[in-house]
């Protein structure tokens, strides 16, 4: 086609053939198509505040978030309690009573039986493996009256000297015991480790409780499922439970949890 040549619209403009017009429209049509297209994906695309990305997808429904925000609060009250536990093992430290010796025996391993400090933890004296370990009131008890009642069984005075002496002994024991055990029980009243324990304690329940609730919910969105996990993971630190070193069904189960939420917190970044 031969070219045409178009006379300027305005005197002093050069002329322009008409191969270079439609190049020109053909560009500029696709400049406007391409600049549709990018207004349009910015619109589908998640809109950001400050570094926040705002998700187009369904967000958990009130009840996931009243019931996660509890957990959240009795996680913090369990914290809370331990601590002022730990305060008053340490504020009553020096007024804990050892253990006399003569209610003591040689501490091992697998004993659970055995002397323990005011947050009943085993109490290892210094320059020894583990803890003694203790007789109870009611063992002092049987001894001190076992050996009293065989006394009157010696056949001999030298019998007689030897089992009075043993009697003699445990009684003393018995005694001893029993001071110890009331102090023991003296202490954890004044103190108000009684009630830190069930303080602790009462955390311990709410946190498994909305665990279970937040478990039972039907998610219906990745924030309810996200929820869902962290409550999980929640649970099973709380419990003190490690599964993901299992390497059957229940170890796939805690795996699945931590999978869940960094696929969740991806969404969300």
């Amino acid at each position: 086609m031969p070219n045409t040549i178009v006379p300027a619209a305005v005197t002093g403009l050069p002329q322009i053939d008409r191969r270079r017009l439609l190049v020109g429209l053909a560009a500029a049509s696709t400049a406007a198509a391409t600049a549709t297209v990018a207004q349009a994906a910015q619109a589908a695309a998640p809109a950001k505040t400050g570094e926040t990305t705002q998700l187009a997808a369904p967000q958990a429904n009130p009840e996931f978030v009243s019931l996660f925000s509890d957990l959240k609060k009795a996680v913090a009250e369990k914290t809370a309690a331990k601590d002022a536990r730990e305060w008053i093992i340490d504020e009553w430290r020096h007024r804990w009573p050892p253990a006399p010796d003569e209610i003591t025996l040689p501490g091992v391993a697998w004993v659970i039986n055995d002397e323990v400090d005011l947050a009943g933890r085993p109490l290892v004296r210094p320059g020894e493996k583990h803890a003694r370990r203790l007789y109870s009131l009611e063992d002092l008890a049987w001894s001190a009256e076992r050996t009293a009642a065989f006394v009157g069984k010696a056949r001999n005075d030298k019998s007689r000297a030897a089992r009075l002496a043993r009697a003699a002994k445990d009684k003393r024991a018995l005694h001893l015991g029993e001071a110890y055990y009331r102090e023991v029980e003296r202490i954890k009243d004044a103190s108000g480790i009684r009630l830190a324990n069930a303080r602790i304690k009462a955390a311990d329940h709410e946190i498994g409780r909305l665990s279970t609730e937040i478990m039972d919910l039907p998610a219906s969105s990745l924030a309810c499922l996200a929820i869902k996990a962290e409550a999980a993971e929640i649970w099973g630190k709380n419990a003190g439970f490690n599964m993901r070193a299992n390497i059957g069904p229940l170890g796939w189960a805690w795996r699945l949890t931590g999978d869940i939420l960094n696929v969740t917190k991806g969404a969300s970044a």
